[in-house]
């Protein structure tokens, strides 16, 4: 059973890599975030203080992963052009759009963190250390998005526009 689930994994990586089309978010980033969303929002349907800081969370975790997902996941889906040394066609946004938005992206992370820290104390309190490891998660999630996405992004964007010279 776990080995089939490992080349079911493996295979639909493959598959999504293939049709994965640029200017769009990586297939794994977007279900990625898709699952911590609806995780979260199935928490949020909780009663009490748990389902309060659930709601609170998606609130702000929601526009974050979209507006992530517009500013800083069309350079992502050109990583694998960039890699290959290949010249990057079509139109695209800019290096400057993305610096601009950066500073948006990194409060509106510091706002979800926060609710999420609410919703992990939440869960601890409320004896529910699954909600606690969910919101765990979610934040290392967004702690890797803020090292090493935001900073690829702005690499490869850097990598486009010296290549368009």
């Amino acid at each position: 059973m776990h080995a089939s689930f490992i080349v079911s994994a493996v295979a639909s990586v493959f598959a999504a890599t293939a049709s994965a089309a640029p200017l769009e978010a990586p297939y794994v980033l977007s279900v990625a975030h898709a699952d911590f969303l609806t995780q979260i929002e199935k928490v949020a349907g909780t009663p009490g203080q748990i389902g309060g800081a659930a709601r609170t969370a998606a609130d702000r975790l929601g526009p974050h992963i979209e507006a992530e997902e517009r500013a800083v996941a069309p350079f992502l889906g050109l990583i694998k052009e960039v890699a290959e040394g290949k010249a990057v066609a079509g139109s695209q946004p800019t290096l400057a759009s993305l610096q601009a938005e950066l500073p948006l992206l990194i409060d509106g992370q510091v706002e979800a963190i926060g609710a999420l820290a609410e919703l992990y104390a939440a869960g601890e309190e409320g004896g529910r250390p699954d909600v606690s490891r969910l919101a765990e998660r979610i934040i290392w999630h967004e702690m890797s998005d803020a090292e090493f996405l935001y900073p690829t992004a702005v690499l490869i964007g850097s990598t486009v526009e010296a290549d368009r010279r």
